[in-house]
């Protein structure tokens, strides 16, 4: 089966390389290509972080590390034959280069936030909102992008919720782990010491914008998000206020019936996102959901943290309570990007490409 031929913005960041270890195996995607801030060097001479060992394959990838703020960097990219681009850029950057990429005629998904309030870019979680990409291109071309990792497991649950009940009020109480912040918490203890336990500048007020550009609840927010000391995984708290009366069983059955027909044949897409624990989530015990006692290495296993653990904490009268964990540079950033243009890609709307993924053969 052919492969779209694609490439990363970022090179030695925390995302760019969740989004290299991804993508060097995919069975849709054929990665040739990183842009970076040290052009001209070659992939495998930038220090790999992640705790999984770098890939194999990734040594096959031999052109050099082109210049990410080239204005050329379209033609470049052409040239290799590229078609799709992941970005893990900062947001500043973003504005520009995503935008230059997608104007000139290449797919753009982007872990970014510089665009995802824009009107004529579609803000997507595949299973939770995939007929966003039904008003796309808009006049920025095929530029998509996903949302803030930390929205991800209150999205999840919410949305299930939400379609079945109003929701007048949401509480959110968010315990982020040092690599929502990329490598900079991890390996400088000062920074470390000092953004532990305090509050996350900016983080609440994304969270609040992009549920409702999503959801459309219209309702009433609080939400205060803290950094805590663990390396991956995001945790919520989260406590719903609904227009009427519901029970325990209704909202756990809610919950565990939620399947996504549509994204059956997607490679990065889990039998369903939510896993309706009998406990509260851990990441000791539940980071990598399903896949917590197996193989989990991202670079072989696509679905490994591809899962929201969600446990109903308590059903009293109209106010629902639950906590929820997933892995946040997995599938709050690099998986959920991947994932996204997985969707793209199923339903046709990047026309220069057809790898026939109706064909591609599933195990469920």
């Amino acid at each position: 089966m052919p492969s779209a031929r694609v490439a990363i913005l970022g090179a030695g960041g925390c995302v760019a390389q969740r989004m290299q270890q991804r993508l060097v195996n995919h069975p849709w995607f054929e990665l040739v290509a990183v842009a970076g801030q040290d052009s001209g060097q070659v992939l495998s001479t930038i220090p790999w972080k992640l705790n999984q060992d770098r890939p194999e394959a990734l040594e096959s990838i031999s052109e050099p590390i082109l210049d990410v703020h080239s204005p050329d960097l379209h033609q470049s990219l052409k040239t290799l034959g590229v078609t799709i681009v992941f970005s893990a850029l900062p947001s500043n950057p973003a504005l520009t280069i995503e935008a230059r990429l997608s104007t000139n005629g290449l797919a753009v998904f982007s872990n970014a936030s510089a665009f995802r309030m824009h009107p004529e870019v579609p803000l997507v979680v595949a299973d939770v909102n995939p007929e966003a990409l039904q008003q796309w291109p808009g006049k920025l071309g095929l530029l998509a992008c996903a949302t803030n990792c930390t929205l991800i497991p209150v999205l999840h649950p919410l949305h299930v919720i939400s379609d079945h009940h109003k929701v007048k009020h949401v509480k959110v109480r968010s315990e982020q782990a040092l690599s929502g912040a990329g490598w900079k918490l991890l390996f400088d203890d000062e920074q470390r010491k000092n953004a532990v336990g305090k509050n996350i500048e900016g983080e609440a007020e994304k969270i609040i914008e992009e549920a409702e550009r999503i959801l459309q609840l219209n309702a009433e927010w609080d939400v205060a998000c803290i950094r805590v000391d663990a390396e991956d995984g995001h945790i919520v708290n989260v406590e719903l206020e609904l227009e009427q009366e519901v029970n325990y069983d209704e909202i756990k059955e809610l919950l565990q019936s939620q399947k996504n027909p549509h994204l059956k044949r997607l490679p990065s897409a889990p039998i369903s996102p939510l896993i309706v624990l009998g406990e509260s989530p851990t990441r000791a015990k539940h980071l990598w959901g399903s896949f917590q006692n197996l193989e989990h290495n991202p670079s072989h296993n696509l679905l490994a943290g591809m899962e929201t653990s969600v446990h109903i904490e308590s059903v009293e009268g109209k106010v629902i309570k639950f906590t929820a964990l997933s892995h946040n540079t997995i599938r709050g950033a690099a998986g959920g990007v991947v994932l996204l243009a997985e969707l793209a890609l199923s339903e046709r709307k990047i026309p220069s490409v057809d790898i026939n993924p109706s064909k591609v053969s599933s195990d469920w």
